[in-house]
Formats: C-alpha cells, sequence, structure tokens
C-alpha cells in the first residue's frame, strides 16, 4: 500500500472568468521526486500556490501526513512543512547570500539582535556542503549571475528543513552546469528523506530525475505515470490532447538583402570587437554559454548599453543607438528573456501593456488614445492566440506561455525591422512553444530580420538560417544553415576552434 505524504483530493479554484482548477487531484508518496507537468495554463502553479498557502481552494481538501488541513498562508504552510521556489526570482538583490538564506529565523545575540557571526558561519557551511565554495556568504545577490541565485533560493528552502520541497521550473535559467548541479542537490535531498515535487518543460529533466509524473491539463488531473514505464511522445500527447509534430523553420523563409551590419562592437568586457551581419527574411541564431556576452550583444543594440567602439549600419547607412527610444524610433525591438522584471508592467492590462510600448502612436495632442490601444490588444489576442476572455485582464494573472505572447505582441505591433529576442521559449510548455516559432518564422516570412538568443540547443538547430557563436565576449564562429549541428555548436561555444578538428 501506497505511503501517502500528501494528497490534493478534488481541489477546485476559479478565478474571474476562468476555472483554473477542476476537481484536480495530486499523489506524493514519501520520499518520492514527481514531476507535474502541463501547458502553459494547465494549472500546475495555480495548484502549488495552493499548496504553499498563498491562494485558498474553493472546494477540496488537502491531506498532510494523513490529517486534513488548511493553510492560512506561506508561512503557515511553511510551519507544516512545505516550502517553494517559484519560477521567477524572488530574492533581495542588495542585500548579501547569507541574508538571503536566512529571510527568517535569524540567528540572534543576547541582546535580541542578528548574530551576523552565527548566520554567515551557518551559511558558509551550508555552501560548502552542497559545492557552492566559489561563492561568498557576505556577497550582494545582484553580483551573482541568475542562475546562482536561483540556486541561492534552493538553499534558501533546504535551509527551512522542508519535508516537501516544491521546484516551480527550477532550471528554467540554469545553464547546463547548473542544472547538473541543481540535480546533484535534489538527490541528496532525497537521500535526507524530503519528497519533492518537480514542475519542468524540459521532459529530458524527468527523465533524469525523477520516479513517477502527473500530467494536468485545462485545469484538471489526467494521469499518473511511473517514469521508467512512459516516453516522452507519450507525455506530450497528454498534455496537449494531440500529437506534437512540428517543424521549427528553419531555411522556408526567403532570405534577401543585408539589413544590418555590426563593426568591430566593444561593450566592457562583455563584448569583445564583435562584428556580423543580419538579412531581411532571416533568422540568425546566437549561440553562447552563460557569461559569454549574448545577452549584452541584444542590449546594445536596442541602446540600454553604450558601446564604447564600434559601428552599427542599418539599410546600408552607419547610425547611433543612444537609448531604447532611439531603437524603437529605428525599427528595433528587444524581447527581454526577463519578461516579468523587465520586459512586461504584471499588474496592468493586456491592453494598457500595449498602449506602454506604444506611448508614441497613441498620443495625440498629448492625450492617450486608450480606445485605439484596446482595438489593437483585441487584434493582437486574436492574432497570436493569447489565452484570456478579455484584455483588461491583469497580466500577471495569466500563465507564462500567455504572458510572454503579450510582451511579443507588444513590441510586433510597432511593426519593427528588426526583431532582438531572448530566449524565446524560456518556460514555456511544447504547445505553445510551438505557436511561438510559428509567428518567428512569419515575422521572417514578412521580411523582418530576426536575432534568436536561445540556450535551448534544438531550439537553435531547428529555427536558425545561421548561427553565429560567442565565447567570452567573442565571435568563436559562423555556421551556415547546412552546417549546423550539436557538436559544432558546443565546440565553438566552448572556445574550441573547427579549424582544430574538434
Amino acid at each position: 500500500m501506497a505511503d501517502f505524504i500528501l494528497q490534493l483530493k478534488n481541489i477546485v479554484k476559479e478565478f474571474p472568468g476562468v476555472k483554473a482548477l477542476n476537481n484536480m487531484m495530486f499523489n506524493l508518496e514519501r520520499g518520492e521526486i514527481h514531476a507535474l507537468i502541463g501547458e502553459n495554463g494547465a494549472g500546475k502553479s495555480t495548484l502549488m500556490k495552493i499548496l504553499s498557502g498563498i491562494y485558498m481552494p474553493d472546494e477540496g481538501e488537502i491531506v498532510l501526513d494523513g490529517e486534513v488541513v488548511k493553510f492560512k498562508d506561506t508561512l503557515d504552510s511553511e510551519k507544516k512543512g512545505i516550502s517553494i521556489v517559484h519560477q521567477e526570482l524572488a530574492v533581495f538583490n542588495t542585500s548579501s547570500v547569507s541574508e538571503n538564506i536566512f529571510t527568517t529565523n535569524f540567528p540572534k545575540t543576547k541582546l535580541g539582535l542578528i548574530d551576523y557571526k552565527t548566520m554567515y558561519k551557518e551559511v558558509r557551511r551550508l555552501l560548502d556542503t552542497y559545492g557552492f565554495q566559489d561563492v561568498g556568504e557576505k556577497r550582494t545577490m545582484r553580483n551573482l549571475s541568475v542562475g546562482r541565485q536561483q540556486i541561492i533560493e534552493i538553499l534558501r528552502a533546504v535551509k527551512k528543513n522542508a519535508k516537501i520541497l516544491i521546484l516551480d521550473e527550477p532550471t528554467s535559467a540554469l545553464t547546463e552546469k547548473e542544472t547538473e548541479v541543481l540535480m546533484t542537490i535534489m538527490r541528496k535531498l532525497n537521500k535526507e528523506g524530503v519528497s519533492i515535487i518537480y514542475i519542468s518543460h524540459r521532459l529530458e529533466e524527468i527523465f533524469q530525475i525523477c520516479d513517477s509524473v502527473t500530467i494536468m491539463r485545462d485545469g484538471q488531473y489526467i494521469k499518473t505515470l511511473a517514469v521508467k514505464d512512459t516516453c516522452k511522445d507519450e507525455l506530450v500527447r497528454y498534455m496537449v490532447g494531440r500529437d506534437v509534430v512540428y517543424q521549427y523553420g528553419a531555411g522556408t523563409s526567403q532570405v534577401s538583402d543585408e539589413l544590418l551590419r555590426v563593426e568591430s562592437l566593444n561593450y566592457k568586457n562583455y563584448i569583445k570587437d564583435v562584428s556580423f551581419t543580419l538579412h531581411r527574411g532571416e533568422v540568425l541564431g546566437i549561440a553562447g554559454l552563460e557569461g559569454a556576452g549574448r545577452t549584452e550583444l541584444l542590449e546594445s543594440l536596442f541602446g540600454v548599453n553604450n558601446p564604447e567602439h564600434g559601428k552599427i549600419y542599418l539599410n546600408g547607412e552607419e547610425i547611433k543607438i543612444a537609448s531604447p527610444a532611439d531603437a524603437k524610433a529605428k525599427g528595433i525591438a528587444y524581447i527581454t528573456k526577463d519578461r516579468k522584471n523587465k520586459g512586461l508592467f504584471l499588474r496592468m492590462s493586456i491592453s494598457d501593456n500595449m498602449l506602454a510600448a506604444n506611448v508614441d502612436r497613441y498620443t495625440k495632442k498629448n492625450l492617450m488614445q486608450f480606445k485605439a490601444a484596446k482595438i489593437a490588444a483585441v487584434e493582437y489576442k486574436e492574432k497570436f492566440q493569447i489565452k484570456t476572455p478579455d484584455v483588461e485582464k491583469k497580466v500577471s494573472q495569466l500563465s507564462g506561455g500567455n504572458q510572454q505572447k503579450v510582451l511579443m505582441s507588444m513590441w510586433i505591433s510597432r511593426h519593427p525591422q528588426i526583431l532582438l529576442i531572448d530566449e524565446p521559449t524560456r518556460g514555456i510548455d511544447v504547445g505553445t512553444k510551438e505557436s511561438i516559432h510559428n509567428l518567428i518564422r512569419d515575422f521572417a516570412k514578412q521580411g523582418m530580420g530576426v536575432i534568436m538568443v536561445s540556450s535551448d540547443m534544438p531550439e537553435l538547430i531547428g529555427a536558425a538560417d545561421r548561427i553565429i557563436a560567442m565565447y567570452e565576449g567573442r565571435i568563436s564562429g559562423e555556421l551556415k544553415l547546412d552546417e549546423i549541428c550539436e557538436e559544432k555548436i558546443m565546440a565553438l561555444t566552448s572556445g574550441i576552434s573547427l579549424s582544430k578538428g574538434a
């Protein structure tokens, strides 16, 4: 007989116009790593927010260690042994690593003050235990990579001695090496008796680390399977209710004349003597490891960074891009990988986000044209298949995939010549990924030039008409469509010259 540490029975949760969960069930056995999968908007995050005390269920019950429980808030959930690491970072950037790990229950001196000496000592021991000798316990969080910040969040949960650890898309911001480290941490915690709920769109990870998998669709329970008895195709079929077989579209648009040329671009220590071209109708992929300078390059082309040296040509004429406003005026759009912090206004509606990206276009005689912005938002909601009953809905209430589509619609509505897009499908399910790549290829077929940064190797290989690789801020090589393969990309992004036979 199964030993369940947790059971969610017939959970129902409704929001205005949306039934997010409909009689959802989930069982977690003691000591297992259990994957929870489904398309964006399937209800995974809502279910976990109920389990962590953020939301209260409208119907159904939570059974923890054989007892029916109700969580008043997140602290109540944590006291009962449940800890969650959300997909989007929730760190204090100006505080130290130690202060981020000890967000509550700081060690105290006899005078009731924070005992920093003890705190630093405990955090140092924790970092060393999990193999992070290179991270200083006093280091400020904002000086760490996004991947390292994610690891610190996970260690914060570890410090709370949770019986159940929920990881919501924990690898979406991690490099391959950091993902391996996370897997090691999970196995160590599992051996220590922690039961883990693992949410991920990267199905290959489920086969690496999980014991069982539960599939959700449209807020409902679909099926639970032993990982050893299933395969990726079966999981995808249960997730989307159909077989997903699609082409990313590389080589299917007409690549014509030169649109953009960059010569000897330099920015601090991030970009070093970078030169390349982009053509109309082309999707140019940029490959590289975390810290290779890919994001900094896009930000320099969009005016976020100001390069110290180099030239940029648009349609054959040299241009200066002093700010994002300059870039927008020249027909350049930038879709950031950090959609929640840098790309979207989460507390505003879809319509107002559309307006925010197009203030210049929707302002007449110093008055905002709210009606025109709403009409455009409705148009792009349909065009991009954004799943929401109303464009007045707050963006924070949408799934990650639909948020990404809102961000894309904001910029595409400006009809840019060039689209810069950083990690277009990070944290997005296979069905929505198909939709986004169809959109990107449609843009290229309309004559737009697209520069796409991606850490997803199959995505790069399948979507790019040409790839340039970066290593430590420099272009380490270029691959034409018929030359693109995983081995060559890996070699170039590791700084190995293909001419040397690597």
